[in-house]
C-alpha cells in the first residue's frame, strides 16, 4: 500500500502500478478524495476511477489531469465492473481533464462525469461512452458558463446500456457523430437546456438505433446543432425529438435545433412540441414515416415537409411558415384544444379529422385541400373572405374524398362591403360523398347584410356557399325575387339617430303646461317660475324592406325656467328661459328572415333657450308663439347578436317654431266651465347627427336622416273650469284633448357601406292626445297627458309626459 503523494487530504487511496514495457494502469480502487496539489498530473496509461469498489476523482482549483496516450489506444473507465460506482468531477474554472483514448462512463459499473463550473474535458481523438455495457449506467453532466465537453470522436449515448447527459445553464457539448440509444434494450436520453448552452454535433445523429430507446429535449433556450438527425432509424427502435418537455411533463419553454433534416425512420419515431413559446420557429424540413404531436404552445413549421405519419394536435397550435409546410403524405388530427392555421399558405393534407379548430387566416384566397376523407367532430373551420357577390375572392375548403360528421365554420369580412348572391359564394367543395354537416359559426356580415352558409342546390348540392340572399313571396301574377338579407344591427343605428332627434322635441303645452296663470288675489304677473317634464315612451317601427322589427322604450327628464317676463302693453306676454334634458332610449330590433337580434341604446342631454309670446295672457285668447333651440350630445351604442359591442357618439342642434290661435268659443257659468279651441302648427328642425364610424368587422357606418324638417299641423279642444268649492282658491283645471298631423320631410335610417337602411312608416303619422292640465293652487301647476301616433307599415308611438311647474 502506498500513501497519496501529492494531497491536501486523503481518507483512503490505493494506487497500484504495474510496469510493462508499452503501458501502465492507474487504479482507483475504493473511495477517496484525489486532488492534486501540483499543476498537473500525468497518467500515460488506463485511468478507472471505481474498479471493483466505489471510486470518487474530483480536479478542481485549476488542476489538470492527463490520461492516456498519443495512440489513443488506452481507454479511461468510470464505473468499471458491474455493481461498482465510479464517480468524475472537473470543476471550475481552468480545471481540466485531457484524454487520449476513449473515455467510457458506466462501463459496466455505474459512472458519473461531471464538468461543471467552467470545468472542461478535451477527448481529441477517441470516442465518448455513456452507459457502454449491457446493464451500465453512465451520466454525464456539463453545467456552467465555460463548462465543456469536447469530443473529437463519435458520441454514444446509452451503448448497451442506459445512458443520460445533461447540459445546461451555459455548458456546451461537441461531438463528431452521435448515437443516442444505439443498441437493442439500450436507453439514451439528452436534455439540453438554458440559454447560451448548446451541442454541436458534425455530422449525424441518431436517436434510436438497432432496438434502442432514446430522447432528445431541448428547451429553455438551449440549442442543437448538426447536419442531421435520423429519430428511430429502424422498426425496432422507439425515439422522441422533444422541443420543451416530453409527452406527459409540463411544458416548458422552447429550445432550438440547427440542422437542415430530420428523418424519421421507420421506428416508432416522434417529433413532439411541448412548450410555452407563442411564436417558436421550427426551420427543419421533416421526412420519414414517424410523427409529429403538439401539446402546447404555437410552433410554426418553415420546412417543405414530406413525412408520412400521423400528425396531431392535442392542444397547442401548429402553424404553416410557407406554402406546402404541412406534410401533404400526413393524417391530421385536431383535438378540441387544438388549432391547425395555415396563415394564408396553400396546404395539402392527406386527410383530417377536426376536433378542434382549423384557421386559414392570411390574405382572402388561401386553398386547403385535403386529398383524402375529412371528419367533422364539431370542429371549427375560420375562412377569411371579401364578402360582396357570388364571385368573391375567398378562403376555400376543396375535399377529394368524402366528408362526415359536424363541422362549424367561421367567416370573418375583410373588406367587403356586402353584394346580391346568387348561387352563393362558394366555400366548400366535396368531390366524393358529402355527408358532412357544415353550419356556420356566429353570424357572418358584410356591410348591412347578413350572410348564410348553405348546401348548394341541384348539380352543386355537394358542395357549400355563402348566400345573403332569400326568395321573397311571390304576389299574385310574379315570381318570386331574391330579397337581401339585411342585419339587425340597421334597425339599431336607425332607430337611435331617430331617438336623438326626437326625444327632446316638445310642444308649448308638453314644455310648459298651463303657463297663462294670473295671481286671483293681486292680479299681478309672476315674473319667475321652475318647470319639471317627464316623458316615458314605447315605440315600434319597421324598415322599408320589412324585414326588421323594431321596439324602443325611452325616458326624458328635463327642467327649466323663466329668467325674464316682460310685456309690451297691458295685454300680451314674453317669457324667456332656460332649460336642460336628460334621455335615454334602449331598442331592440330583431330581423324577421334569420331571428338574430341587435340591442341599441342612446343616452344624452341637452340644454337650451325658449322664448313664448302670448297675444292675450289673460283673457287666454287670442295668437301665440313659441320658440326654442336645443343642443344636445349622446353617447350611443349597438351590440349585435355574437358581434362586438359598437360604441359611437351624436350630437347637434334641435330648433323649433310653434304658433296657434286660441278662440273661445262658449261657456257655461253654472258649471263655472269655459271652452276653447286652438289650432295649431309647429316646424321643428332636427340636426343632431351620429359620428360616422367603423365597426370592428370594418362595415363603415355613417347617419341617415339628420336635417329633417318635421312639421305638427292639429287642433286642441280644451275647457277651462273649477268645482263650485274651489271657487277663489287658485285652483282650477283644463282637460283637453289634440289631434294632428306630423309630418317629416326624411327617414331616420344608417348607411352601412353606401348601403342604406330607414325606418319606415314615419313620413306622416297621425297623433292624437288626451290629457289634462291644471293649477293646484297660486304657486303649483301640473300636468299629464297620454299621446298616441300611428304611421303606416307598422309605425307607432305611445308617449305618457307629467309635468310640474312652481311660480315664485
Amino acid at each position: 500500500m502506498k500513501s497519496c503523494k501529492y494531497k491536501l487530504s486523503c481518507i483512503a487511496l490505493t494506487i497500484a502500478a504495474v510496469i510493462s514495457p508499452t503501458f501502465s494502469y492507474a487504479d482507483i480502487g475504493i473511495t477517496g478524495d484525489v486532488i492534486p496539489d501540483i499543476p498537473a498530473w500525468d497518467i500515460p496509461g488506463v485511468l478507472i476511477v471505481g474498479n471493483a469498489a466505489e471510486g470518487s476523482l474530483e480536479i478542481f482549483n485549476g488542476g489538470t489531469l492527463t490520461s492516456g496516450n498519443e495512440a489513443g489506444l488506452l481507454w479511461s473507465y468510470i464505473g468499471y465492473a458491474a455493481g461498482v460506482t465510479g464517480l468524475m468531477s472537473i470543476n471550475g474554472s481552468n480545471s481540466k481533464w485531457v484524454n487520449n483514448g476513449a473515455i467510457l462512463v458506466g462501463f459496466n459499473g455505474m459512472g458519473t462525469l461531471q464538468i461543471v463550473d467552467g470545468g472542461v474535458v478535451n477527448n481529441p481523438t477517441g470516442a465518448t461512452y455513456i452507459g457502454f455495457g449491457t446493464g451500465s449506467t453512465g451520466n454525464l453532466n456539463v453545467s456552467g458558463v465555460g463548462s465543456q465537453l469536447v469530443n473529437g470522436g463519435e458520441l454514444f449515448i446509452g451503448n448497451d446500456g442506459e445512458g443520460s447527459v445533461t447540459v445546461s445553464n451555459g455548458g456546451s457539448l461537441s461531438s463528431v457523430g452521435s448515437y443516442v440509444g444505439f443498441a437493442s434494450g439500450s436507453k439514451g436520453s439528452v436534455l439540453i437546456t438554458g440559454a447560451n448552452t448548446n451541442w454541436t454535433n458534425a455530422g449525424e445523429i441518431h436517436l434510436g438505433e438497432n432496438g434502442g430507446n432514446a430522447a432528445l429535449t431541448i428547451n429553455n433556450s438551449g440549442a442543437v446543432q448538426t447536419n442531421s438527425l435520423t429519430i428511430a432509424n429502424d422498426i425496432t427502435s422507439t425515439a422522441a425529438l422533444n422541443i420543451g418537455s416530453a409527452v406527459g411533463a409540463a411544458a416548458t419553454s422552447a429550445g432550438y435545433i440547427d440542422t437542415p433534416l430530420i428523418t424519421l425512420g421507420s421506428g416508432d419515431g416522434s417529433i413532439v412540441f411541448n412548450h410555452t413559446d407563442s411564436d417558436y420557429q421550427f426551420n427543419s424540413a421533416i421526412a420519414g414515416s414517424g410523427k409529429v404531436a403538439v401539446y402546447s404552445g404555437t410552433t410554426v413549421l418553415n420546412g417543405i415537409n414530406s413525412y408520412s405519419g400521423t400528425t396531431t394536435i392535442n392542444a397547442g397550435t401548429l402553424k404553416a411558415g410557407a406554402a406546402n409546410s404541412f406534410s401533404a403524405a400526413s393524417d391530421y388530427i385536431v383535438d378540441s384544444l387544438g388549432e391547425l392555421d395555415l396563415v394564408g399558405f396553400n396546404q395539402t393534407l392527406k386527410s383530417l379529422n377536426n376536433s378542434g379548430t382549423v384557421s386559414l387566416n392570411g390574405v382572402p384566397g388561401t386553398l386547403l385541400t385535403i386529398s383524402g376523407d375529412y371528419i367533422g367532430n364539431d370542429g371549427v373551420i375560420n375562412f377569411n373572405s371579401v364578402l360582396n357577390n357570388d364571385t368573391s375572392v375567398t378562403d376555400k375548403l376543396v375535399v377529394n374524398g368524402n366528408t362526415s360528421g359536424v363541422t362549424r365554420v367561421g367567416v370573418t369580412n375583410l373588406g367587403g362591403s356586402g353584394a346580391t348572391t346568387l348561387n352563393g359564394i362558394e366555400l366548400i367543395e366535396v368531390n366524393g360523398l358529402s355527408a358532412g354537416e357544415f353550419v356556420k359559426q356566429g353570424r357572418i356580415v358584410a356591410g348591412a347584410y347578413d350572410y348564410s352558409l348553405v348546401r348548394g342546390i341541384g348539380a352543386n348540392a355537394s358542395n357549400w356557399y355563402l348566400a345573403n340572399t332569400e326568395i321573397a313571396a311571390p304576389s299574385a301574377g310574379t315570381t318570386g325575387s331574391p330579397l337581401m338579407i339585411q342585419r339587425p344591427e340597421a334597425g339599431s343605428y336607425a332607430t337611435n339617430l331617430a331617438a336623438a332627434n326626437n326625444m327632446f322635441v316638445t310642444s308649448l303645452n308638453d314644455r310648459m303646461g298651463e303657463t297663462q296663470y294670473i295671481d286671483v288675489l293681486t292680479g299681478e304677473h309672476k315674473t319667475t317660475s321652475m318647470w319639471l317634464r317627464n316623458e316615458g315612451g314605447h315605440n315600434r317601427s319597421r324598415d322599408t324592406e320589412n324585414q326588421l322589427n323594431t321596439q324602443a322604450n325611452r325616458y326624458v327628464l328635463q327642467l327649466g325656467g323663466d329668467i325674464a317676463q316682460w310685456s309690451s302693453n297691458t295685454t300680451d306676454r314674453f317669457h324667456l328661459g332656460l332649460m336642460a334634458g336628460y334621455a335615454n332610449s334602449k331598442s331592440t330590433t330583431v330581423s324577421q328572415i334569420t331571428g338574430y337580434s341587435a340591442k341599441g341604446s342612446v343616452d344624452g342631454y341637452s340644454t337650451g333657450v325658449y322664448g313664448t309670446w302670448y297675444a292675450n295672457e289673460a283673457e287666454k285668447s287670442g295668437l301665440y308663439v313659441d320658440s326654442w333651440a336645443q343642443y344636445s350630445w349622446f353617447n350611443n351604442t349597438v351590440n349585435g347578436q355574437d358581434l362586438e359591442v359598437e360604441e359611437y357618439k351624436a350630437k347637434g342642434v334641435t330648433a323649433s317654431l310653434e304658433s296657434g290661435y286660441t278662440v273661445k268659443i262658449g261657456e257655461n257659468a253654472a258649471k263655472n266651465a269655459t271652452y276653447f279651441i286652438q289650432p295649431k302648427a309647429q316646424v321643428t328642425w332636427m340636426g343632431v347627427k351620429s359620428d360616422d364610424y367603423q365597426e370592428s368587422n370594418g362595415t363603415h357606418i355613417a347617419g341617415e336622416g339628420d336635417g329633417n324638417i318635421q312639421t305638427r299641423l292639429g287642433v286642441k279642444a280644451f275647457m277651462n273650469g273649477y268645482s263650485a268649492q274651489d271657487k277663489g282658491k287658485g285652483r282650477v283645471f283644463q282637460p283637453f284633448v289634440e289631434a294632428n298631423w306630423v309630418h317629416n320631410t326624411k327617414d331616420f335610417g344608417t348607411i352601412m357601406d353606401n348601403v342604406t337602411v330607414k325606418q319606415a312608416g314615419a313620413a306622416n303619422i297621425a297623433e292624437l292626445k288626451v290629457g289634462v292640465e291644471g293649477q293646484i293652487n297660486k304657486n303649483v301647476n301640473l300636468w299629464g297627458n297620454v299621446g298616441q301616433q300611428v304611421g303606416n307599415k307598422g309605425y307607432s308611438d305611445t308617449a305618457v309626459i307629467l309635468g310640474v311647474k312652481y311660480n315664485f
